[in-house]
């Protein structure tokens, strides 16, 4: 009895410890009247541009199209879009039909847009051009409740609108690291975050980017259990025989 008595207080004396490390707590003591600009999406690498060009004779807008096929009334879902879309190559520029290469590389959509009616004017009066990064979207994995890829129609998305989607941390969840993966200029680069601070509520990565990868890592009381306890029982035995003997 006084083995199993003292097992059961050095486990619960060790989830009080550990559980008092880590708070659930997120952007404390945030200042009042925070205003923030939310970005526009940057063109980057590897995206795929959506290119919708019009004018008041769509037909002679068509030829600046990758399929002059009329898609108005049709069910032109996103995925059939991503295949109709022009791919930024490693030097950041798109090859448009009939108007050649175009830098898209640093642009937002609305500056890329005027670029392409820029050199369309040359042909047609009064071009109209919308242009929209069709693989935006943004994952998460570890500690939510639903982890996975989550596409962004809007082409902007919050740090916190992405925890949402996903149903929440865990219990088990660390939010004062989590770590972001992002691609930066043909490189990646990673960033620890700390999701209590209200520092991170203003910072460059609080608006998260298309391709950003995110990790929640389990917190210290889950890391020690799991890695620690369950597989090391061994030195746990050893260690609660060594407190037995103590006590008695």
């Amino acid at each position: 009895m006084l083995y199993s008595n003292t097992y059961i207080r050095f486990i619960f004396l060790f989830f009080i410890l550990t559980s008092c490390s880590n708070s659930k707590v997120l952007f404390k003591n945030i200042p009042e009247n925070i205003t923030l600009k939310i970005p526009e999406a940057v063109i980057t690498y590897g995206d795929l541009i959506d290119v919708n060009i019009s004018s008041l004779n769509n037909q002679s807008t068509s030829i600046f199209s990758q399929n002059s096929i009329d898609k108005i009334g049709t069910n032109w879902n996103s995925e059939a879009r991503k295949l109709e879309g022009y791919l930024v190559d490693g030097l950041g520029y798109i090859d448009l039909p009939n108007l050649g290469k175009i830098k898209a590389f640093g642009l937002t959509c609305s500056s890329f847009s005027e670029a392409i009616k820029l050199k369309l004017k040359e042909y047609i009066q009064n071009p109209n051009v919308r242009t929209k990064i069709l693989n935006f979207r943004v994952s998460i994995l570890g500690e939510v409740a639903r982890p996975g890829t989550f596409e962004v129609i809007n082409q902007n998305i919050s740090f916190t609108e992405l925890i949402s989607r996903a149903g929440d941390f865990n219990k088990n969840a660390d939010p004062t690291k989590v770590m972001i993966i992002r691609s930066s200029n043909n490189e990646i680069e990673t960033q620890y975050v700390d999701l209590t601070s209200h520092e991170f509520f203003t910072s460059a990565y609080y608006f998260l980017k298309q391709n950003d990868k995110i990790y929640v890592r389990p917190d210290k009381a889950s890391l020690a259990f799991d890695f620690g306890v369950l597989r090391n029982a061994g030195v746990l035995s050893l260690l609660t025989s060594i407190i037995v003997l103590i006590v008695r």
